[in-house]
């Protein structure tokens, strides 16, 4: 299709040039006739000075020239109309061409059409045969599978009732013996009820006993221990000794920028100490304290039986928490 409108373009174009060359015609004749009218003019008149003369041929000579010139382009517009007629023979030829191509192949696929549809039918015919004959054959199968049921069916009823009087007897062991599983879980809760009395009861004693007694005996402990006091002591001497070391060092600054003197501490008592290094040891002393009663609480809390320990940590409580109880 689109070569035909390519083609068609082309003729239009081939028309115009051949008006175009038709009017190109027309002006050389046209020029042709007065020229031939101008030499009638030219050889009718006399040649009465030389420069009339050479002027008229230097004129016959421009028209003559201009007369080849549109002879010239008159010829090249024919060789191309000539050109574009080829063009366009070659362009139907070659349609001319694909047409008989796409009829060929068109007659191709409708054999190919007719062929694939008579071999649907054999298939459908042989389908048809065959679902007659698979019929059949299932009709007989029926009839021998009925005959082989009745068969199996009564075998099958007499092993159901084998098996089903193999699982009452399985099912009436199972009763039985869940019947006596069921009496030794009933014996088992009874004891374990038992035991659980007996654990609630000591863990309440063993609350009772550390609500009253050891988590004040551990306090006082700590708060007792030689150690701690001993630490505690040397860190407020020390921080005494540091303040005062420091207070004394303020006012001697305060003397001197006031009475514009050298005063020092030769005559403290204080001359020649580090307070700020014993107090600061002092610290590091106290962070790091470590109280063996504390150990052994931190021992008897990580047992199982951590009661026990505590009460053996502290056993002079033991009469008193019986006198409370």
């Amino acid at each position: 299709m689109r070569e035909w409108r390519s083609m068609h373009k082309e003729w239009a174009a081939f028309e115009a040039s051949k008006k175009e060359a038709s009017e190109e015609k027309a002006k050389v004749a046209l020029l042709r006739a007065k020229l031939e009218a101008d030499q009638a003019k030219f050889e009718s008149e006399q040649k009465t000075e030389e420069w009339s003369v050479a002027g008229w041929k230097r004129k016959a000579e421009s028209e003559a020239a201009l007369l080849s010139e549109e002879r010239k382009r008159w010829r090249e517009i024919c060789e191309k109309d000539n050109s574009e007629k080829m063009g366009l023979r070659n362009s139907i030829n070659n349609l001319k061409a694909k047409i008989e191509k796409l009829k060929k192949e068109k007659t191709e696929a409708e054999a190919a059409h007719d062929e694939a549809r008579s071999h649907r039918e054999r298939s459908e015919q042989r389908e048809v045969q065959t679902c007659a004959t698979l019929a059949l054959r299932n009709k007989e199968i029926e009839e021998l599978t009925s005959l082989l049921s009745d068969q199996e069916q009564t075998k099958a009823e007499l092993e159901s009732a084998k098996k089903d009087l193999q699982l009452e007897r399985v099912e009436k062991a199972k009763t039985s013996r869940r019947l006596a599983e069921t009496k030794e879980q009933l014996e088992n809760s009874e004891t374990a009820q038992v035991t659980e009395e007996s654990l609630v009861e000591t863990l309440k004693g063993d609350m009772l006993w550390m609500k009253h007694h050891r988590i004040i005996n551990v306090a006082n402990s700590v708060l007792n221990s030689i150690d701690l006091d001993q630490t505690v002591a040397n860190l407020m001497v020390t921080a005494h000794n540091d303040g005062y070391t420091q207070g004394y060092t303020e006012c001697t600054q305060h003397v001197n920028d006031a009475l514009k003197v050298d005063w020092d501490n030769n005559r403290s008592a204080i001359h020649g100490v580090d307070t700020e290094a014993a107090h600061a040891a002092a610290k590091t002393e106290y962070n790091n304290l470590r109280l063996p009663v504390m150990d052994l609480v931190v021992a008897a809390l990580e047992s199982d039986d951590f009661v026990a320990q505590l009460k053996e940590v502290f056993p002079d409580e033991v009469d008193d928490d019986e006198d409370l109880e």
